[in-house]
C-alpha cells in the first residue's frame, strides 16, 4: 500500500468512524491496527502497540492530569464558586452587562483552579443562567458568556491540554503554562469588552440592577468580603504556579500542592465529606481513563501513520501548496479549526502534533508560540457544532425558556473574538514568549 493511499484511506476512517458516533479512542486505535496488519502484519503491529502504550503511561509529566483533574472536582465540591460569584453579583450588578461580566469573571478564576470544562460550564451555568435569566438579560448573551466563559479552563494554566501538548511537542510544561497566562487573560479581557459595548448599544440586553437592589454596604466591608471570597483562587493559584514560578517544585509536583490544597479548602468550607470525597475521586478517575483510552487509540493511529510515511506525505503535499511559512500554518490552524467541529480536542492533539509540530519549527516557528496558538484556536472546539461540547453541557442544566437555538446563536460572537484572540497571539508574539522569557532566563 503506497504512503499516499493509506494517508487518504486512514483520515477517511476517521471521518466516518466519528461521524458514525463510535467513541474517538477506538476509531483511533482500531484503524492503526487494522492497517498496521495489512501494512506489516499482526506479529509487528502486536510488537508495536505495547511499546508506544508504554511510551504514554511511563510519561512523568502525565501523572499532572488525574491531579489537577481531582483539584478541580474538589473546588466544585467546596462551593467556593457560589461564594465568589454573590459577591462579583454585589459588585457588577449597578453596571449594564454586570451580571455577564461577572460571569465571565468567575469563569476566569474557576479556570486557573480546574481544567475541566464541563464542571465550569454546568456550575457557572446553574449559578449564572438563571440570574440573568431572571433579570431579563438577553438570552444568547446569557448563554454565549456563560459557554465562552466555561472554555477559558482549557487555555488559563493549569490547563490539562497545556500538559498534553507540551511533552507530545518536546516543549517545557512550565514554560507553556506561562506562555498561556497572557492569551487566556486578553481572551477573557475581550469578551468582557464585547459586553460592556453590545449592552451599551442595546441596554435592554443587560439591565443594570435597580437600585433599591443594590447592596448598601460600604466600600471597605465590601473589600474585605471581596478578598475572603477570592482568597481560594488566589491560594490555589499560588500553590501551583507560584511554586514552579519560585521554582520549589516541577509541574508534575506543583499539581500534587495544588490537589492537596483543594483537600484543605474544602476542609475549611466544611465541605470534606465521605461523599463529596468519593465523587471527587470517581469523577477524576472516569475523566483520567477517558483522557488515557484517547492518548492510547491515538499514539497507536499516529505510530501506524507515521510509520507507513503519512508524515512526509502531508508534509510535502502542505509545502507543496506554494503558500511559504505563514500560508502553511494558516492552512494547518484552519484544518484544526474544521477537526475542531467533527471531534473531541484530546484527538485532535495526538494526531495533529505529530505530524505538523515538525512541520512548524522545520519552517521556522516557534514551537512554543505556535502551540499556544493551536491552543487558542482549540478553544473554538468547544463551541462549534455539531460536536460543541459546551453547548450541550449548558442546554442540560438550563433553566425553561432557554432554547438550544438561543445558546449557539449566543455563542456565535464570542468564537469570532476567539478569532480575534488567535489573531493578536499571531501578530503579537511577546504575548506568549515575554512571561516565560522573564521567568526562565
Amino acid at each position: 500500500m503506497s504512503p499516499e493511499l493509506a494517508v487518504i484511506l486512514m483520515f477517511v476512517g476517521v471521518l466516518v468512524g466519528v461521524m458514525s458516533g463510535f467513541p474517538i479512542a477506538f476509531v483511533f486505535g482500531s484503524l492503526g491496527l487494522i492497517f498496521g496488519i495489512i501494512t506489516w502484519g499482526p506479529q509487528q503491529i502486536f510488537y508495536l502497540f505495547p511499546i508506544r502504550a508504554y511510551g504514554i503511561l511511563s510519561e512523568y509529566i502525565f501523572a499532572c492530569v488525574p491531579l489537577f483533574i481531582f483539584m478541580g472536582c474538589m473546588i466544585e465540591k467546596a462551593g467556593i464558586a457560589e461564594r465568589a460569584y454573590e459577591i462579583m453579583h454585589k459588585w457588577f450588578g449597578p453596571v449594564r452587562g454586570g451580571l455577564a461580566i461577572a460571569t465571565v469573571l468567575i469563569c476566569t478564576l474557576f479556570a486557573a483552579t480546574t481544567g475541566i470544562i464541563g464542571a465550569s460550564v454546568v456550575t457557572m451555568g446553574l449559578l449564572a443562567l438563571p440570574a440573568m435569566v431572571n433579570r431579563n438579560y438577553h438570552k444568547p448573551l446569557a448563554a454565549g458568556c456563560v459557554c465562552a466563559g466555561g472554555t477559558l479552563g482549557i487555555i488559563i494554566p493549569p490547563s490539562i491540554m497545556l500538559v498534553i501538548y507540551a511533552p507530545m511537542a518536546g516543549i517545557s510544561v512550565a514554560k507553556m503554562l506561562f506562555g498561556a497566562v497572557i492569551p487566556g487573560l486578553v481572551l477573557a479581557s475581550l469578551y468582557i469588552i464585547y459586553i460592556l459595548i453590545v449592552c451599551a448599544l442595546k441596554p435592554e440586553w443587560g439591565p443594570a440592577l435597580p437600585k433599591e437592589q443594590r447592596p448598601k454596604k460600604q466600600l471597605l466591608p465590601m473589600l474585605r468580603e471581596g478578598a475572603l471570597g477570592l482568597f481560594p483562587f488566589i491560594f490555589l493559584i499560588l500553590a501551583v504556579l507560584g511554586t514552579i514560578f519560585f521554582g520549589l517544585a516541577a509541574p508534575t509536583e506543583a499539581a500534587s500542592m495544588g490537589a492537596a490544597g483543594s483537600v484543605l479548602l474544602t476542609a475549611l468550607y466544611r465541605k470534606l465529606t465521605l461523599k463529596n470525597l468519593q465523587e471527587a475521586v470517581f469523577s477524576t478517575l472516569r475523566i483520567s481513563t477517558m483522557v488515557i483510552f484517547v492518548a492510547l487509540g491515538a499514539n497507536l493511529f499516529t505510530g501506524t501513520f507515521l510509520g507507513l510515511g503519512g508524515g512526509d506525505v502531508v508534509a510535502n503535499f502542505t509545502e507543496g501548496l506554494g503558500f511559504g511559512p505563514w500560508g502553511v500554518f494558516i492552512t494547518v490552524l484552519f484544518t484544526i479549526f474544521i477537526l475542531g467541529m467533527l471531534m473531541d480536542w484530546i484527538g485532535i492533539l495526538f494526531i495533529m502534533v505529530p505530524i505538523f509540530g515538525p512541520l512548524l519549527a522545520k519552517l521556522g516557528f516557534d514551537p512554543l508560540w505556535a502551540g499556544i496558538a493551536i491552543c487558542v484556536l482549540l478553544q473554538t472546539s468547544f463551541l462549534t457544532p455539531p460536536f460543541a461540547f459546551s453547548i450541550f453541557y449548558l442546554k442540560g442544566i438550563a433553566p425553561p425558556g432557554v432554547t438550544l437555538s438561543d445558546i449557539t446563536k449566543g455563542v456565535i460572537p464570542f468564537v469570532c473574538l476567539q478569532i480575534v484572540g488567535l489573531a493578536l497571539v499571531l501578530a503579537f508574539k511577546p504575548l506568549v514568549l515575554w512571561l516565560p522569557g522573564l521567568i526562565f532566563k
